[in-house]
């Protein structure tokens, strides 16, 4: 009878142990994956400081019009280009005398793009100028080109 007991309270203690090493270990996993939330947050912060999604002074110059109306013409003007006979004349040519295409496309300010491009042995950066207008298509200026 006295084993049953102490192997019964033995029993206990190392359950008990155990249980209690999976909470510490959960708190420890939770405060981790909240810490790196926390990080990543502030990592998207800093990249999207030079975005019109986080700069109120470009956002500002398009007022009383909505942000989204006007992106979306701006976006719509630039894709339009994409789809002239010879390809959007803002972007170069590759190795192969065909057109580039565009992979990403970010607002910056009220007053530049940056643009991702690729083509058959070629891949850079654009630097754009627009100047959006809403009665008229929007105008785009090349600033200066990055091959890799």
């Amino acid at each position: 009878m006295k084993f049953k007991i102490i192997t019964f309270a033995i029993s206990s203690v190392l359950l008990f142990s155990c249980n209690k090493e999976k909470e510490v270990s959960n708190a420890l996993n939770n405060a981790m994956v909240k810490d790196s939330l926390e990080i990543y947050k502030k990592l998207y912060d800093e990249a999207a400081y030079f975005s019109i999604d986080k700069n109120e002074n470009a956002q500002k110059q398009f007022a009383p019009q909505p942000l989204e109306v006007v992106m979306s013409k701006v976006v719509q003007d630039f894709s339009a280009l994409n789809k002239q006979e010879g390809g959007n004349p803002l972007l170069p040519i590759d190795a192969s005398g065909k057109p580039t295409r565009v992979n990403k496309m970010s607002v910056i300010n009220h007053k530049w793009l940056i643009i991702d491009f690729f083509g058959e042995g070629v891949v850079g950066e654009l630097i754009i100028k627009y100047n959006y207008s809403p009665d008229t298509t929007t105008q785009f200026t090349v600033l200066d080109t990055v091959l890799y």
